[in-house]
């Protein structure tokens, strides 16, 4: 169950380093593996994949890992390009972080929720995983520590408007349709967190964005844009890793939205998401690139520079469920990662961007990164308001009151490693 107060104080007092005084000079360490499938795979994502294997790729996915080091205690962050991850793959990687010095909780794990990506299945994908996926991915933490140089950090908070709400509404307020929604919020932040070598090179550049990486369908292997994006930024900073985690875009798509096309049935899809004037990869391309310059622009001018402190706390959580409230409960978590004076925030499910915003509001004064895709699975959680409004989103698992116990986690663990970090 969710940790107590007490609980959470205790957490916060054991030492978690394998060092102790101040930190130290900072130093990084970076890793990336190709996971793209050498032959035909299932696929995760969008109803029917099931039915048949892919057919190629239209472009390499990947898995990255960052790890921090200040001589105090270590931190890593991984972002692997599929659509979901099962929990086997979170414990694994959490013990081997443990055995390299990095303690469970400062391992955050994000999937960019790429609806182009294989299926990670050890039965129907046996091959591909055991000899392509698992023995790279469990291998990027040991990698990265062995990559560890001095380095300082730095942070700065883009802008993109490449994102669309998809939960179109009625004149009751009630989701009629699987289409894009102007008037419902998007969250247009774009977190960048910079790693520079002594000599001024950028050596990471970890960013992020809240949006569906569903502009591509069909059955070619992908990335979608966050694969695109990474291309802007390593042209703009030759050698530099990105590494990309997707917020709280569960109700998000990209904005690739037809036009000209009459909607036809409000309650069906058809005419809404289309590719106009280019080609399904032209346009994720184009909606990448986009993206990609945001992070570019936003780093013109030199971003804040970051101390070397490294914290974190993961909670488990128990939350309602929509039709059995008082006696079913579902696993989910939250985990706050502080590095520097950075909150990076990992949530179970795909969260909806109300929630993201909310978080922000409530948490504003610190500089907080939400994200959902940070556990395995979970369903959509959205909040009471959309749980009101119905659609796609809201016929979860959840009850209307799951979001507010979410959100109040996230905010006592952040504010418990903000003042923490007042005392000191």
């Amino acid at each position: 169950m969710a940790l107590t107060a007490v609980g959470l104080a205790l957490c916060l007092s054991v030492a978690t380093g394998y060092g102790q005084g101040e930190p130290g000079p900072l130093k990084v360490g970076i890793a990336v593996v190709d996971i793209t499938p050498e032959t035909s795979v299932y696929m995760r994502g969008f109803s029917g994949r099931d039915k048949k294997p892919s057919e190629g790729v239209y472009k390499e996915i990947t898995a990255s890992c960052i790890v921090f080091d200040n001589g105090q205690t270590r931190a890593a962050i991984v972002g692997v390009n599929v659509c979901r991850l099962p929990k086997s793959y979170f414990d694994r990687l959490r013990e081997i972080g443990e055995e390299l010095g990095i303690p469970p909780h400062h391992l955050l794990i994000n999937v960019s929720h790429t609806h182009c990506g294989p299926n990670i299945h050890t039965t129907r994908n046996a091959e591909y995983v055991e000899k392509i996926f698992e023995p790279r991915v469990l291998s990027l933490i040991e990698t990265a520590v062995a990559d560890l140089q001095e380095a300082k950090l730095d942070y700065t908070v883009g802008s993109c408007t490449i994102a669309i709400n998809r939960r179109q509404l009625d004149a009751e307020g009630k989701v009629v349709a699987f289409a894009p929604e102007p008037r419902k919020p998007i969250d247009t932040d774009v977190p960048i967190l910079r790693a520079v070598t002594p000599e001024g090179k950028v050596k990471a550049i970890v960013f992020g964005y809240a949006a569906h990486p569903t502009t591509m369908g069909g059955y070619l292997i992908g990335p979608d844009y966050p694969g695109f994006a990474k291309d802007w930024i390593v042209a703009a900073y030759p050698d530099c890793l990105p590494i990309f985690l997707q917020g709280c875009g569960g109700d998000l798509k990209t904005r690739y939205t037809n036009i000209k096309q009459p909607l036809g049935d409000p309650t069906k899809a058809e005419g809404r998401f289309r590719h106009v004037l280019l080609e399904p990869v032209e346009i994720v391309a184009e909606m990448g690139h986009a993206l990609g310059r945001a992070v570019v622009t936003a780093t013109c001018v030199p971003p804040e520079p970051l101390g070397t402190h490294i914290a974190g706390l993961f909670d488990d959580l128990f939350l309602p469920d929509r039709k059995d409230p008082h006696t079913t409960f579902h696993p989910n978590a939250v985990q706050v990662l502080r590095i520097g004076d950075v909150y990076i925030i990992g949530m179970r499910s795909e969260i909806c961007v109300d929630i993201g915003l909310r978080i922000k509001t409530e948490l504003a004064g610190l500089k907080v990164w939400p994200n959902g895709y940070g556990h395995w699975g979970g369903g959509y959680l959205t909040d009471a308001q959309g749980c009101e409004e119905g659609g796609y989103e809201a016929n979860n698992w959840y009850h209307p009151t799951a979001a507010d116990i979410m959100v109040k986690r996230v905010v006592e663990m952040t504010r418990a490693l903000a003042n923490k970090a007042a005392t000191k």
